[in-house]
């Protein structure tokens, strides 16, 4: 059984980046073709399975991380399209900037960080339950 502190905590994190996806959907939703065995948005029960954009956060113990334990970040879109570095880093630095604003509210008290570490993004800090 987990902790309900742990529950909360990744129950607080799944809700903030879906608001995340819809957030990315809104707003380049319409620039790629999705991939056609991905369904349309909002079809399925979580956003990361649906529409062209998928952000998911995983735990990582921090291993030959900069930042140590956290979550690394990925934003990906589903497309059978090219995706220029240019659009890939408007996706992220719009998601991150995002993030960073919401971490605060969704999470108050909790000293949490969103930056780049070493081939991605990361949210570290306070994680003490």
């Amino acid at each position: 059984m987990q902790n309900k502190a742990v529950e909360r905590f990744d129950s607080a994190l799944t809700a903030l980046l879906s608001e995340a996806d819809r957030f990315l959907e809104a707003r380049y939703g319409h620039t790629l073709r999705r991939h056609p065995a991905r369904p349309p948005e909002g079809s399925s029960a979580n956003p990361q399975y649906d529409g062209l954009f998928s952000v998911v956060a995983n735990f990582s113990a921090g291993i030959g991380s900069e930042f140590g334990p956290g979550y690394t970040l990925t934003i990906r879109a589903s497309t059978l399209e090219p995706v220029s570095p240019e659009q890939q880093n408007a996706w992220e630095r719009e998601t991150v900037d995002f993030l960073r604003r919401r971490l605060p509210e969704v999470f108050p008290g909790r000293a949490l960080s969103l930056d780049r570490d070493r081939y991605g993004w990361k949210i570290y800090g306070d994680l003490s339950l």
